[in-house]
């Protein structure tokens, strides 16, 4: 696929088709999302999966915010030193989810990121240029390294997930305000974060 142009957007609705259409049997494996992106970037990466989290339908599975979180944190060290695509080792790559998990999920979020597409457009795109972009990815690891101690607590792993897809569906769409929404759940990721530590 094609490399994301620095105007270009991206839409949740097109990526969720995209996934649909990767690869092939019965697991959708991290390798194949990250086949279907191809080099359109660092964001669309990071918004599927922090999504894979951030839903119950796949965050409830045993795991599955851990391996995104670690993912997440390990592409956005590779962002906030200006790699130019991602990559993940092999050990990561092979784990999977069910197809047919993945399917359902993507069916009931559609008619939501139809809207949700609509709401993204070009605005405060100072937010998501070149040195922004460095910031994010280090904001990127902390709100990913939360997320597998925050497993433990059901649910709660979806807080930072959140925060994360928020701000890469912004980067997407290179829309600022999105970027800015994201540090809402962050606010309360970190919040669980402070009261396991102290508690």
């Amino acid at each position: 696929m094609a490399e994301q142009s620095p105007g270009e957007r991206i839409t949740l609705t097109d990526l969720l088709d995209d996934l649909e259409q990767a690869g092939e049997g019965e697991e959708l494996s991290i390798a194949e999302v990250l086949e279907a992106i191809g080099e359109r970037g660092y964001a669309p990466l990071t918004l599927i999966l922090s999504l894979l989290a951030a839903i119950p339908l796949t965050g409830a599975v045993p795991g599955i915010p851990t391996v995104c979180g670690i993912s997440i944190a390990l592409v956005s060290i590779q962002m906030v030193f200006g790699k130019r695509y991602p990559w993940l080792p092999k050990r990561l790559t092979r784990m999977s989810i069910p197809r047919k998990r993945y399917s359902r999920v993507a069916e009931k979020l559609k008619p939501w990121t139809r809207r949700l597409d609509r709401l993204v457009k070009p605005r405060l795109e100072s937010l998501v240029g070149p040195v922004a972009m460095r910031l994010i990815g280090l904001f990127f690891v902390l709100m990913a390294a939360c997320m597998p101690p925050l497993e433990i607590l059901p649910f709660a792993a979806a807080t930072p997930a959140s925060a994360i897809a928020f701000i890469s569906l912004g980067v997407a769409g290179r829309d600022g305000l999105w970027v800015l929404l994201g540090f809402i759940p962050a606010g309360v990721g970190a919040w669980l974060v402070a009261v396991m530590l102290t508690g």
